[in-house]
Parts: C-alpha cells; sequence; structure tokens
C-alpha cells in the first residue's frame, strides 16, 4: 500500500505583503504532478489548506481545485487545521463528497476512516486540530475541560488508538494516524501561530498511539514526528517567513504493508521563489546580484552615510526579484561604542541610556553624534529650568551669524 503525505498549504499567505499565490500555483501542481506519477493508493492532507478561516475566492478555488485534482488520483483525506475554519470544511464536505472520494474531517467528524488499498485495508484515525476551548466528541466527555490540554490529548490518543485497532486485522488491515497536532519536541520554523505550539498546546510523544505511519501537520519544518512512532510532520510546501529561508520542503511517499515497517521517503519539492537575505556594500551587492534570479529578497546595506534613492538603486542590481525591504546601515548614523578611558567619563542616566540606543538603533536621517549632542542640550536645559539654545539658532533669520 502507498500513501501520499502532505500538510500545511496555507493558501492565501503573504510575506511582508507579497501575496504567495504565484508560488503557490507552481508548487500544487509540482504536488499533483508527484501524485499522478506515484499513483498511491491514499493521499492524506494533515491540514491548514488556507491561511485563513475565511479564504478569499481565488484562495478557494486554488484549495478546492487542487484537492479535485488528486482526488482524481486516489481518495483524499483532508483534517482540519488551525487555520481552517471547520463550518467551511463541513460546506465543503457536503458539496464535494458525492462526488469525489474526498473526506474534509472537521473536529465533529474526527474517527476512524477505512479505505480498501490492495488485498487490505488502510485504517486511517483522523485528528484535526483540537482547540483547548472545545471537545472532540467521539472520545471526550465535557467534564474533562479543566483538565490540561496535554491530558485531554492523552484521552484523544488513547480513545483513538483503541477505535483503530477494534477490529482490525493485523494481517489485512494498516493503521494509521493523520493528526494536525503539535508534539513536544518538534523543532518550529518560526512561522506557525505562536499561541498553538506553545507547551499549552503539545501532545506527550508518549502517548501517541502504536501505527504503522502518523501522517502530521502543523509544524511547517519537515521532519520526522518525535518519539518512537515512525511518521513525519510533512511541513509546509513553501517557506512561509525568512525563517524558513533555504528549507528543503517536502511531501511524504510511504509504502506500508501489514506486519512490516513502513518505507517512508520524503519527496523534494522546489516549486516557488526562494527567499533570500542579502547583507554588504553597494559594491559586494553588485556582485551577489548576478547570482539573484526570481526570488523574495530582504536586503541590508552598509555605507558610510547615507544614500539617495538608494531602493531604487537596489531594485536597478536585482530587476528579476521582488524586493521586500531594504535597510540602510550608515555608519554616521550610529555611534561607536566608547571604550577605555573614554567609558569611564561617559555620562550617565538619560543620556547614556540614549546613547546605547542609538548604537542599536542608528538614526533615520541626521548624524547620530549631532542627535545625541542635541539631547544632551535639550536634557540640560530642563534640568537647569532655562531655555536650551543651539549654534545652528545663529543661522536663522534674526541671527547674528556673519
Amino acid at each position: 500500500m502507498r500513501l501520499l503525505h502532505t500538510a500545511d498549504w496555507h493558501l492565501g499567505r503573504t510575506t511582508y505583503g507579497e501575496p504567495r499565490a504565484p508560488d503557490h500555483d507552481v508548487v500544487l501542481d509540482e504536488v499533483i504532478a508527484i501524485a499522478r506519477a506515484e499513483r498511491p493508493d491514499l493521499i492524506v492532507h494533515s491540514g491548514d489548506v488556507f491561511d485563513a478561516v475565511r479564504p478569499a475566492y481565488p484562495d478557494l478555488h486554488r484549495g478546492v481545485g487542487a484537492l479535485q485534482e488528486l482526488a482524481a488520483v486516489a481518495p483524499v483525506v483532508v483534517l482540519c487545521g488551525n487555520h481552517d475554519s471547520p463550518a467551511l470544511f463541513r460546506l465543503m464536505g457536503r458539496l464535494l463528497a458525492d462526488r469525489l472520494p474526498l473526506r474534509f474531517v472537521d473536529p465533529d467528524a474526527a474517527g476512524v476512516l477505512a479505505f480498501p488499498a490492495g488485498d487490505g485495508t488502510v485504517r486511517v484515525g483522523a485528528l484535526p486540530f483540537v482547540h483547548a476551548n472545545r471537545t472532540i466528541s467521539a472520545w471526550e466527555d465535557p467534564g474533562s475541560w479543566h483538565r490540561r490540554y496535554t491530558d485531554r490529548l492523552r484521552d484523544l490518543l488513547g480513545g483513538m488508538g483503541a477505535a483503530l485497532r477494534d477490529g482490525a486485522d493485523p494481517d489485512r488491515d494498516v493503521l494509521v494516524l493523520a493528526a494536525h497536532l503539535h508534539t513536544g519536541g518538534a523543532r518550529f520554523s518560526g512561522s506557525e501561530r505562536p499561541v498553538h505550539v506553545t507547551d499549552t498546546y503539545a501532545a506527550d510523544a508518549r502517548d501517541l498511539p502504536p501505527v504503522a505511519y502518523a501522517a502530521f501537520g502543523h509544524i511547517h519544518r519537515p521532519q520526522p514526528v518525535p518519539g518512537r512512532v515512525a511518521g513525519r510532520y510533512a511541513g509546509a510546501i513553501l517557506p512561509m517567513d525568512f525563517g524558513e529561508a533555504g528549507e528543503r520542503k517536502e511531501v511524504v511517499l510511504v509504502d506500508v504493508a501489514p506486519g512490516r515497517a513502513a518505507r517512508i521517503t520524503p519527496v523534494p519539492l522546489s516549486g516557488g521563489r526562494p527567499l533570500v537575505r542579502l547583507e554588504g556594500t553597494l559594491e559586494q551587492l553588485r556582485l551577489e546580484a548576478a547570482g539573484v534570479k526570481q526570488a523574495l529578497a530582504l536586503v541590508t546595506v552598509h555605507s558610510d552615510d547615507r544614500i539617495p534613492d538608494l531602493s531604487e538603486r537596489v531594485r536597478d542590481l536585482l530587476p528579476d526579484a521582488v524586493v521586500l525591504e531594504v535597510a540602510e546601515h550608515a555608519a554616521s548614523r550610529r555611534l561607536t561604542v566608547i571604550e577605555g578611558e573614554a567609558a569611564a567619563a561617559a555620562e550617565a542616566g538619560v543620556v547614556e541610556t540614549f546613547r546605547d540606543y542609538l548604537r542599536e538603533e542608528g538614526t533615520r536621517g541626521a548624524a547620530a553624534d549631532r542627535v545625541l549632542a542635541t539631547f544632551a542640550t535639550l536634557l540640560a536645559a530642563v534640568e537647569q529650568e532655562e531655555p536650551a539654545t543651539f549654534p545652528e539658532e545663529r543661522l536663522l533669520p534674526g541671527g547674528d551669524a556673519p
């Protein structure tokens, strides 16, 4: 029996305001092509089809179209992730399930699904994302709500494991756990929704039931599922943010037979524009730019002083890339660290705190030393309850400049 495992499409995602729809179109075609070439018996999508609970119509069209293409290859199970809408999943299930082998699993539909494959059956324990403020009616009593989330998940996973084993033929059936779940010990990419990947929302890997394969979603970095159960987080199909720059994305092929260990094969995905960070002087960037084609780029430019029209000059260096942000680090706009005897004599208190700020953050326009001097003059005037005076006042009309 062969499974194809994917997850975390996040259709509708933007990165620094740049829509990722063109990248999704390319990589979804790649996923569909892999499915057609490998001919799996079952396809599992482990949640977060969309990036928002109310996806825009183009993203809804894109997601449904891709799932329909996959369902033309093999039955598809789609879990509701924490970014997905249970109400939308119920609606899509009513509209599509009668025409295609496409099962949308929202929290109310969690349970065991059975699919014939070869001479046996693939039994899938489907566990969508479980919010802390709701129960899964199949195995959980509302009275358990007061318990820790990890304890509730222990009950849910135990109930799921028992339901998978109930009536299963070990000589003919393969058990699979499909879940949108954060398991303690998983490594994050940083683009996951922070509130849902804390220890509060973590399952204990020791509570996972014994299955032939665990098809997990929710964590964007592809990796094995922590613990002793054979399985993987398929990860996001695109780098969602720059914490994932350079990360290899994938879908997972799983060959499994009753009584045998699963053969798990990650299949790399190459579609979509890469995320690139560039940093250096303009001359250094000019040398690097030749190797940057279609990409989404963050650029940091180091210079002695402020460079006019910097953003336009950077974009001219990278004509094929989308430059998301240009940051300038001009030496004249940052204070250097004072060391030795000068440090011992440095001002204490508010002025020194502001000096530290200018060392770290710099200024947007004027030279940092002038900004610090102006601040110190104003502060001294306030402390002495006298008007502040500046040398530049002599240059104003009515001043005493020669």
